[in-house]
């Protein structure tokens, strides 16, 4: 053998162990990828199927006038009253007459009362004497007695008028906004006649129709997932109409809105329905996120202890929002990467994201 034959094959030999050892290096010098976890639940999930529905206010009046007169004003469209706060005043200064004219008759009849009262006791002294017929004490008594009545309905027709000069300043019964206005200050308008139209715009309500076939799965009391606009709430079914349409084979239900969805949704809105297709049932679920799809199939990456990933195949039941329900090899409370996930692999080391901008290396931190 040449000598530079022998000096290149020494050279290769060197270079081996270092060609050998450089993917063990570059994989551990692999950086780790961050991800976001969430736990495996086990809760109970059912199938839905998405019905429309309307969401309406619980409280929605007319406001009517309580006495005929020259209305003094009305709130105007878009006007946000307090429960208690005046919506409309009707001019009460005729009324205030009239109550001024029953305060006079009232003392009229009060001076009637005393003088008679007067004229009965001097009667009654002398009832013994010839000076004083039974039938005169009679009548003196009756007289006294009708006075005294007129009394007691003059008090009454007082309050009556009071009543009135209440009823003139309308008040809202609830809190909301004033969405229409029928008549204007100045004009004349009659007891019971519509002044303006006033909603609740937090207490809020969606009415649905729900097939009938679903009647049997849903309950008063139950909580209802509604969605719309890409924001989702859990309402509480009200009541059940369970009288159903003959045309469209529906039933209402009525589903009460958390106020918080007042800062998201409007009265009027159309919204979604998820109604409970079959009855409920005790699985593990993940959310929808921690799905990745293959062409091999159906798999989440489970985070071990050390923060390494761990591929697991699972297959798909029911899903309820954002969970799903999954059959494989996990348990409640296993970590599964929710954000970052599809870019993992078996064996892959991984750094927890706690927020947006925060990571955590948990095997580090217990080192």
């Amino acid at each position: 053998m040449h000598n530079s034959d022998y000096l290149a094959l020494r050279l290769r030999l060197l270079l081996l162990p270092l060609l050998l050892a450089t993917p063990v290096l570059a994989q551990q010098q692999a950086p780790a990828s961050v991800v976001q976890v969430a736990s495996v639940s086990r809760t109970e999930l059912a199938p839905t199927v998405a019905v429309p529905g309307t969401i309406y206010s619980r409280n929605d009046v007319q406001v009517t006038a309580g006495v005929t007169g020259q209305l003094i004003g009305v709130a105007e469209p878009g006007t946000f009253i307090e429960k208690g706060d005046s919506i409309a005043r009707i001019d009460s200064g005729p009324l205030q007459l009239q109550r001024a004219e029953q305060e006079a008759l009232l003392k009229r009849a009060e001076i009637n009362v005393r003088q008679l009262e007067s004229q009965l006791s001097r009667q009654r002294e002398l009832e013994g004497s010839n000076l004083v017929s039974e039938f005169e004490l009679e009548q003196t008594e009756a007289n006294r007695d009708l006075a005294i009545s007129d009394t007691t309905i003059t008090k009454v027709r007082i309050r009556q008028i009071d009543d009135q000069i209440r009823r003139a300043n309308i008040r809202a019964p609830f809190s909301g906004v004033v969405i229409n206005r029928v008549h204007r200050a100045g004009e004349d308008v009659a007891r019971g006649e519509i002044l303006a139209q006033m909603t609740d715009i937090q207490n809020m309500e969606v009415r649905a129709f729900v097939p009938l076939k679903h009647l049997s799965r849903t309950t008063a009391g139950d909580a209802i997932e509604v969605f719309a606009t890409g924001t989702r709430f859990e309402g509480r079914i009200r009541a059940l109409i369970p009288t159903g349409d003959i045309r469209s084979q529906t039933f209402e239900a009525r589903i009460d809105l958390p106020q918080s969805a007042s800062a998201n949704w409007t009265v009027g809105q159309l919204v979604s329905v998820a109604v409970p297709i079959r009855a409920r049932r005790i699985s593990l679920a993940v959310p929808r996120d921690a799905l990745v799809l293959r062409n091999e199939g159906t798999f989440v990456f489970r985070v071990n202890d050390d923060n390494v990933a761990e591929r697991v195949a699972v297959e798909l039941g029911d899903s309820s929002g954002e969970l799903i329900a999954v059959t494989g090899p996990l348990h409640e409370g296993d970590r599964v990467a929710v954000r970052g996930a599809e870019n993992l692999s078996e064996g892959t080391a991984v750094k927890i994201m706690v927020s947006d901008s925060t990571t955590t290396d948990v095997a580090a931190k217990d080192g």
